[in-house]
């Protein structure tokens, strides 16, 4: 997913999915403009709506084309740990007490519309973020903000800032000069969008089907993009996006497809793709209601999930750390105290707990207490068939525990405010970016500074199962105040304990950032051999694409 990226990993609204939306890329469509060959990218979701404001909940860029037109000081690595990729900011350095952060700007950027690119429109976005806090969908958080000089930004926080780079650095970049015109930008759609990035909207081109980004001629970076641009074309699901890489209508896609090895890459050496572990999915529960209220509830639910079932239904590598970390990217990351701490699955143990708990098994099969069934619902996109057929397993494994399960299958734009306002049961498919250090995995899984009752919209969608336990806000704490390495190994570990002991949410299993592709036309795609990014549709792989020979 994401995403509120998308957000990755996928951005969620509010309405049932729509059936009849069935695009594809006509037999007619072109496969050239004036600047070169014009690659095709699918994704699976709702009808397109014209909003390039990168600011608001559901947009646009939730085809994947993020950072294609707005770009960020830094682009982040999601294979590698505290991996970043300098981009508008060429270089920064932090203070000696980590409360100043120096960007130092690529000198020679230009808006699309030939305006110069300077520091005053970073200094002009941060402030537009504090002075909107609707705005701040990622949760920035800093004390002021200085331009010195055209080619150099100075952020202020009033404590250590470091623990927060990720989201700091990775957001979109606005022109002043046309934004500080707009009136309320919480209203604005942005529909012509004007960025310094290496594609510009064909204005003619948009349609609730998709839409068409062209080469920006004026790019900063010298001699690309390599390509002419890239046509976003949405599809109902993920089926119909494999069926249309495998017959050629698309070049281009971050779907997973079932059984891919067989399905896709069998059908001629043409057909690639690579999927990296980047982060960890699972049952998302909502703690501050019924029945995940309950701390014996959520073990009892976490020992009847056969996770290698889950994980294979998706493809996937089961979850082993029971500190929710996705492996093997933290590895090293766990304290030693904790690497004996790894997920069970028993169905005997799931029922010994509940029975412990007060409920007794019904008739039907399930547990009940105080005469009602121990039952929840899970809610997820119908769109995403990995989600369903995980959340499939998981209604079974759960019966034979004794626990009733339903389903129920939501549009692509209904998922994020339900769950922000905490309207659900359970959910697949954390919202959030992937993150690089296990203090902001956790930060954003747990911390109770994001916490928001139930009915109350949890902007930032993090902590969306609201987590609210002081212990645990103690040990964010203490890594912020921490000097040394020593004291936030500590706080980590912490974390870490407070993660095995108090289940805030069900990690199932180690999802990977999905990339598939037709070789015929482009050459340039990560590989298992060349890993330098996710092969997701982005920017800096759009960057690395070259056209093959006769293209």
């Amino acid at each position: 997913m994401r995403l509120k990226t998308v957000r990755a990993v996928a951005i969620a609204g509010v309405a049932a999915l729509a059936t009849s939306l069935v695009a594809a890329c006509s037999d007619d469509a072109p496969t050239t403009n004036k600047s070169g060959l014009v690659l095709n990218v699918a994704s699976t979701g709702d009808p397109v709506q014209r909003v390039f404001n990168p600011f608001l909940p559901v947009t646009a860029y939730a085809v994947g084309s993020q950072f294609e037109i707005y770009e960020p000081l830094v682009q982040i690595n999601k294979i590698t740990a505290n991996s970043f990729k300098p981009w508008l900011a060429k270089s920064w350095t932090w203070s000696a007490d980590s409360k100043s952060l120096t960007l130092q700007l690529q000198p020679g950027v230009k808006w699309s519309d030939g305006k110069p690119f300077t520091s005053a429109d970073v200094v002009f976005t941060y402030n537009l973020l504090k002075q909107y806090p609707a705005l701040n969908l990622v949760g920035i958080d800093f004390d002021s903000i200085e331009a010195q000089g055209d080619d150099t930004v100075v952020m202020h926080f009033a404590q250590n800032g470091r623990p927060s780079f990720t989201q700091l650095v990775n957001l979109e970049i606005v022109p002043q000069h046309i934004w500080s015109t707009v009136g309320d930008p919480t209203k604005y759609q942005d529909p012509d969008p004007v960025g310094t990035g290496p594609f510009v909207l064909n204005k003619t081109s948009f349609t609730p089907q998709g839409y068409e980004i062209d080469k920006n001629p004026g790019y900063w970076q010298p001699g690309k993009p390599g390509i002419g641009g890239l046509r976003y074309v949405v599809y109902k699901d993920n089926t119909a996006v494999t069926n249309a890489l495998v017959q050629g209508d698309i070049d281009w896609s971050s779907t997973y497809i079932a059984n891919v090895d067989q399905t896709f890459t069998a059908k001629g050496k043409q057909f690639q793709h690579f999927w990296p572990i980047i982060g960890a999915d699972g049952l998302i529960t909502n703690n501050a209601s019924a029945p995940f209220n309950d701390l014996q509830v959520r073990k009892a639910v976490s020992l009847g999930i056969d996770r290698k079932q889950v994980a294979d239904s998706a493809n996937r590598p089961a979850a082993t750390f029971a500190g929710g970390l996705p492996l093997p990217l933290f590895d090293d990351a766990i304290a030693a105290e904790h690497k004996a701490s790894t997920y069970s699955y028993s169905v005997a143990d799931a029922q010994q707990t509940l029975t412990a708990d007060g409920y007794t098994k019904g008739s039907g099969g399930y547990f009940t207490k105080g005469g009602k069934t121990l039952s929840f619902t899970i809610t997820i996109p119908s769109a995403f068939t990995e989600q369903v057929a995980a959340a499939q397993v998981i209604q079974a494994n759960l019966k034979q525990a004794g626990i009733k399960v339903d389903i129920n299958g939501v549009s692509v734009d209904a998922i994020n405010p339900l769950t922000q306002k905490g309207q659900y049961q359970a959910t697949i498919g954390y919202p959030i970016n992937e993150f690089q250090t296990p203090y902001q995995l956790y930060d954003a899984w747990m911390n109770p500074k994001y916490y928001q009752p139930v009915g109350k919209v949890d902007q930032t969608m993090e902590n969306i199962e609201r987590w609210n336990d002081p212990q645990t806000a103690q040990f964010f704490a203490d890594y912020l105040s921490a000097t040394t390495d020593a004291q936030r190994d500590a706080a980590i570990s912490g974390l870490e304990g407070r993660f095995i002991d108090g289940i805030p949410w069900i990690v199932l299993s180690y999802y990977q950032q999905y990339g598939d592709w037709n070789a015929t036309k482009v050459t340039g795609f990560p590989t298992d051999a060349d890993p330098y990014w996710t092969a997701a549709p982005s920017e800096v792989v759009a960057l690395n694409l070259k056209p093959t020979s006769g293209n």
